[in-house]
């Protein structure tokens, strides 16, 4: 990294660790004060124009502005805090990235040098299994995840959705036919396989953890090829089954001879180090891992990867032959020289701050109203998602048109259930990726109204 790269960073994180703690000794009109041009020389012992550079390189990002006989200053808009700039409804439905946050202007860059660097490579047909330089970064970065595998198992996909139809599409070593669902579960994986004519069953999931005796008795008598599961950040649930669990259902998919289809979408937002993936657990070939770059970066970027056993290489790669020739060549570079600059691991230091904040905010609210029994009973989860049970007299239609009136956009878990499946519970999803910190408190408080006048209303309408 450039000498004015990493004073631009250093800046960046301070701005950001003054505006979290609401400093007031260095706030004032103009926004956060930032160090003179002469000082910051003399600390990092380089020319006054690096200096330049690196205020011109935060410049260029919206993250300070300079104001004439005065210096630089770091305004609200260009980071924490994020309220300042924030329009329009609370939006606790949304599960996309908060595009506030996207790295426009890094991967901009990453893009004008992948064009540079890599132009010999970008214009010609690429490999099925990707970019060759890239996989054998990935293949060093996926250690991190505490997943170990050999650059051979690797393949970048057109996002995640892309591995699932491979996977859907191809025979399986154990010779059956259908695909196993967590219920509630990802949305668009029952239109997937309904659009290929692949049979699917579900399996319970609650806020306790997954039905192990339909689990079970699925695996023996259903003909399942794999399972689909999210043992990390459940979608929609947000919670993470235990290593003990992980450990329980290696086991079952070896016994039955099933296949695990491990959707660790947002490892990058795990701070527990003791949370491993399913693939760090298995010895026997049995779990194939995806990881998707959408949720840490955009959802533009259409670059997911899986890492297979060694047995299913050969299908898995004809296969993907068979959808297209290879994936976009200009993504995975501009990806690579992201990766490779130090700006994904700094991007994803920011999201993590951001997003444990704002959960730590949904914590306090629950814990503050304990006596309120949705409250009470919601999931103490990290990632970006958890749910609110709700009593089976509640009308969720109405509590959602409610809520809207009143400025907040929620939703259900309904819509992550099969087209014309019964939802046994009743659930409100509330995700944090779009709602400014200090908003949260507001926001949970009109849910919680909402949700007791609905309730009472209830009471009252059965005593009548």
């Amino acid at each position: 990294m450039k000498k004015f790269e990493v004073i631009a960073r250093s800046l960046e994180e301070w701005i950001q660790e003054q505006a979290a703690l609401r400093n007031q000794h260095s706030w004032n009109g103009k926004g956060i004060k930032l160090p003179a041009v002469r000082v910051l020389a003399n600390q990092y012992q380089c020319s006054i124009s690096t200096v330049l550079r690196a205020y011109e390189w935060l410049e260029q990002r919206h993250l300070v502005y300079s104001v004439p006989q005065s210096g630089y200053y770091a305004m609200p808009d260009g980071g924490l805090p994020e309220e300042a700039q924030w329009e329009g409804p609370l939006d606790f439905a949304s599960a996309a990235p908060d595009p506030r946050v996207f790295p426009y202007a890094d991967f901009r860059h990453c893009v004008d040098q992948a064009m540079k660097q890599k132009q010999s490579e970008l214009f010609l047909y690429g490999t099925d299994r990707g970019l060759p330089s890239l996989i054998e970064l990935l293949r060093k970065q996926f250690a991190d995840y505490q997943v170990f595998t050999q650059k051979e198992q690797l393949f970048i996909t057109s996002g995640v959705q892309q591995a699932l139809a491979v996977l859907a599409l191809m025979h399986f070593p154990n010779g059956n036919q259908q695909v196993l669902l967590e219920l509630p579960g990802y949305h668009n994986m029952p239109p997937l396989l309904k659009g290929l004519n692949v049979p699917f069953t579900g399996v319970n999931r609650t806020i306790d953890g997954l039905d192990w005796e339909g689990l079970e008795r699925s695996f023996r008598e259903d003909d399942i090829k794999f399972f689909y599961v999210m043992p990390r950040f459940h979608n929609p649930l947000g919670t993470s089954l235990s290593a003990h669990d992980k450990k329980r259902l290696i086991q079952l998919a070896c016994k039955y001879d099933v296949y695990l289809v491990e959707d660790d979408y947002l490892a990058d937002l795990e701070s527990d180090s003791r949370q491993d993936p399913l693939w760090s657990a298995d010895t026997e070939g049995r779990v194939i891992y995806l990881k998707s770059y959408s949720k840490i970066l955009f959802p533009g970027l259409r670059l997911g990867v899986a890492v297979l056993p060694h047995s299913l290489v050969p299908l898995f790669g004809a296969h993907k032959r068979m959808l297209d020739i290879d994936t976009s060549l200009l993504s995975q570079a501009a990806l690579e020289i992201y990766i490779r600059s130090g700006m994904f691991a700094h991007h994803g230091k920011v999201i993590r701050g951001r997003y444990a904040e704002r959960m730590r905010r949904v914590h306090g609210q629950l814990d503050a109203f304990a006596d309120f029994t949705p409250f009470a009973r919601a999931p103490l989860t990290g990632g970006e998602h958890t749910v609110l049970p709700l009593p089976d007299r509640i009308p969720v239609s109405v509590l959602l048109l409610r809520l809207k009136k009143r400025g907040i956009l929620a939703d259900s878990t309904g819509r992550y259930y099969p087209q014309g499946y019964p939802v046994p519970d009743k659930m409100l999803r509330l995700n944090i990726s779009n709602v400014p910190s200090l908003r949260v408190a507001e926001g949970m408080n009109i849910i919680r109204e909402e949700i007791s006048k609905l309730d009472i209303g209830r009471d009252s309408a059965v005593h009548t």
